[in-house]
């Protein structure tokens, strides 16, 4: 029975410890598990430090992760207007041929 569980909770841990790596909180990860095991002694003499460079560690994920937000969205938002701007450019090629009387459209550069 002991060994289903031990099983079942490294079976558990490694898609959690991937999900971390993933989301850049395994450094973080990595020095808390480190003060809590290797270092307890410094921990505990040291507490407040530990806690404020963990905190900072985190605080640098969580920054990672607007960053990363934010270059999508300025991606996202760029492609939206490139689209935009060649639909908008094309209405107008259309309008220009159209009064010209001509049925085709040149579409080059868009």
């Amino acid at each position: 029975m002991a060994y289903l569980f031990l099983m079942l909770g490294v079976s558990l841990l490694l898609p959690l410890l991937r999900l971390a790596f993933r989301l850049r909180l395994g450094l973080p990860m990595l020095f808390a598990l480190g003060m809590l095991t290797v270092c307890h002694g410094w921990y505990q003499a040291h507490t407040a430090l530990a806690d404020g460079i963990f905190l900072a560690l985190v605080g640098l994920a969580a920054l990672s992760w607007v960053v990363t937000f934010l270059r999508w969205a300025a991606v996202t938002v760029g492609d939206v207007l490139a689209d935009r701007l060649a639909g908008a450019a094309l209405a107008r090629r259309v309008r220009q041929a159209r009064a010209e009387g001509r049925s085709m459209v040149d579409t080059q550069g868009l």
